[in-house]
């Protein structure tokens, strides 16, 4: 899925029962479905927006197989940030 295809939909906290409870998200309509990420985490995330977006739903794809990611956007598909890497102290 490429960036362009993706639509960013408007922030609406009264639709934070279909983001699982989360009342602040950033959400994309995506293929056949949709794919949302909470706010907060998204601002962990440099320089996030639609090219982040478009490359972790590449990710997921290769991970998933088509079908089960279909029907995951479906259902609406939860992204998450990366965790942090922690430099350990030697």
């Amino acid at each position: 899925m490429t960036a362009s295809e993706l639509v960013r939909e408007a922030p609406d906290t009264l639709l934070a029962a279909r983001f699982d409870g989360e009342p602040m998200v950033q959400s994309f309509r995506a293929g056949p479905g949709r794919v949302w990420i909470a706010t907060a985490e998204a601002l962990t995330i440099p320089r996030f927006g639609r090219e982040w977006v478009a490359g972790r739903l590449t990710d997921l794809e290769a991970e998933m197989g088509r079908r089960a990611f279909n029907a995951a956007l479906r259902r609406g598909l939860r992204l998450h940030a990366d965790a942090p890497v922690l430099a350990l102290a030697a």
